[in-house]
């Protein structure tokens, strides 16, 4: 029966061991699973914010309101945003900016 305490102590420590090394390893991956949330999470924000960029930098470069096309409207739909509000709001900045171009000449 003592001999049996012997063995039974070792591993006891042993299997402990295992556990405390795979809970620290969930932890450390559930970390980086949070960190990588976040950085997607970020990386929308900047998309977003660099399309509402480019729409506007489009807006001010269309000397006319017939030439306005947006090419990067169709490979913004391949990830998944929505804002057809600001290209109309571009639309119409487009369409006074030229109709102040057509009354200044």
């Amino acid at each position: 029966m003592a001999a049996w305490i012997w063995v039974l102590i070792p591993l006891v420590a042993i299997i402990g061991g295992f556990i405390i090394e795979y809970q620290k390893n969930k932890m450390s991956m559930m970390n980086r699973s949070r960190q990588n949330e976040e950085e997607v999470e970020d990386l929308r924000k900047l998309v977003n914010s660099l399309k509402g960029r480019i729409e506007n930098l489009e807006a001010i470069a269309a000397g006319e309101p017939d030439d306005f096309s947006t090419g990067a409207g169709r490979g913004m739909e391949e990830i998944e945003i929505d804002e057809s509000s600001t290209a109309e709001e571009n639309k119409e900045e487009v369409s006074n900016l030229a109709d102040k171009k057509r009354n200044k000449a």
